[in-house]
């Protein structure tokens, strides 16, 4: 087919070959007004950077929340609560002084190996069956006591420093082996010579 056919073809299938021919002013206005007219600019695609802030923000609220509804671990009683949970009442017995003891020099080494319980305290009395009980005002070694009780058998007293007796209002160290008193220079009244010095060489 040649170009001339070719082009004759084109101007018969041309649906606005049989309208009348704009003119040239019209022609360049309307090519004119095309040129300008402005197109919108379709939307952007979110940037990569937007969604990765928008995902660390969905993350620390969540992490918000959690920390705000997490269950909460039980809390360990306080100081002060275990302060003030009551104290035992520890009961001694005094050995039977009706025999005379022979007594070595009392060694901290050996109120240290032997006293599992001992203590300072004051007499705040005797009862009609010869308990004494005293408060106590500080524990060397053993349970944590609030009042001690000793069963004090008749001779006793003498095998204890000092004024041999237990007292009201007097101040008495005490040391104790498996709930027996130990005496021959281990407990006695607080102001005893060298007693004090001796609790605390041991303890």
């Amino acid at each position: 087919m040649s170009d001339d056919d070719l082009r004759d073809r084109l101007r018969r299938t041309d649906p606005a070959a049989s309208l009348t021919p704009l003119p040239p002013d019209r022609v360049s206005r309307l090519l004119e007004e095309s040129m300008s007219a402005v197109v919108a600019a379709p939307p952007r695609r979110l940037r990569l950077p937007v969604l990765a802030a928008a995902a660390a923000a969905v993350l620390l609220l969540a992490g918000a929340g959690w920390l705000i509804f997490r269950p909460r671990p039980a809390e360990a009683p306080s100081t002060s609560a275990i302060a003030s949970s009551p104290a035992a009442t520890v009961r001694l017995t005094a050995p039977d002084g009706g025999h005379a003891a022979k007594c070595r020099e009392p060694q901290p080494s050996q109120l240290a190996s032997s006293a599992d319980f001992a203590f300072a305290g004051t007499v705040t009395g005797i009862d009609a069956t010869n308990v004494v009980t005293l408060a106590v005002t500080r524990v060397y070694r053993g349970t944590r006591a609030a009042l001690v009780q000793v069963d004090q058998q008749p001779g006793t007293s003498e095998t204890l420093m000092g004024s041999g007796k237990f007292e009201p209002g007097k101040n008495y160290l005490v040391a104790a082996n498996q709930g027996t008193v130990m005496i021959c220079g281990y407990s006695g009244e607080a102001d005893a010579e060298g007693l004090l010095s001796l609790y605390e060489k041991a303890f």
